[in-house]
């Protein structure tokens, strides 16, 4: 016989599937705006980037010159072409013994393209030019960066024979052989170790050492 207090069992309820917020279409509609406009946007940077990449190469193969160099400086800041043409002014303005003006191009160089393959090279120039125009202070500052930059920089020796040439002129002789005989021993494999050795060599001998006094 059934118990009369038995209460039997409730079917389970199923609650009807909602829709994640974030796939309504009141959400979805704008989000896809935005992509297809991000796409848009992204596409368009990139044409603009390639045609002013193309406009700055055609200009620097047509009318090459300093009228052109001084344009392509101006209004196309970050191009290769743009690269160039800092280079060839620096080196223009060298030729005129604008010694202050090529350092400042240079410097514009390493500043604006750091990665630049010629970058290193640049920096030698700039410190060479700062020498030329008569500011040893700079330069000795600059040649000293180069010759500690870690890893090591590929003017290092030449840095240093630059260095040298100025503590010579500056009637410091020894400070000048400290420095040629630090990179002549470090034996870089550079192309100016023959040049850091004739300086080396050019110098007056070093100081006796001073007599001691008797023993008493």
């Amino acid at each position: 016989m059934a118990n009369p207090l038995t209460v039997p069992s409730e079917e389970p309820r199923v609650l009807p599937a909602q829709i994640p917020a974030w796939l309504q279409p009141k959400t979805l509609v704008p989000l896809g705006l935005a992509i297809v406009a991000g796409i848009a946007l992204l596409l368009w940077q990139y044409a603009k980037a390639e045609k002013t990449r193309a406009e700055s190469n055609l200009l620097l193969e047509t009318k090459p010159g300093a009228e052109t160099w001084a344009r392509l400086i101006r209004d196309y800041p970050g191009q290769p072409a743009t690269a160039l043409a800092i280079l060839e002014s620096a080196a223009d303005a060298s030729a005129k013994k604008d010694y202050r003006q090529a350092a400042s191009l240079y410097e514009r160089f390493t500043r604006d393209f750091p990665s630049h393959p010629l970058a290193s090279a640049a920096r030698l120039a700039q410190a060479n030019q700062l020498a030329a125009s008569g500011d040893r202070p700079l330069a000795q500052n600059l040649y000293l960066r180069i010759m500690s930059t870690q890893p090591s920089d590929p003017f290092r020796t030449a840095a240093a024979v630059g260095l040298a040439r100025i503590q010579i002129q500056e009637n410091r002789p020894e400070a000048a052989r400290q420095v040629l005989n630090e990179i002549v021993s470090a034996n870089t494999g550079s192309s100016f170790l023959p040049e850091a050795r004739s300086l080396l060599d050019s110098l007056p001998p070093p100081p006796s050492p001073t007599a001691q006094p008797p023993a008493k």
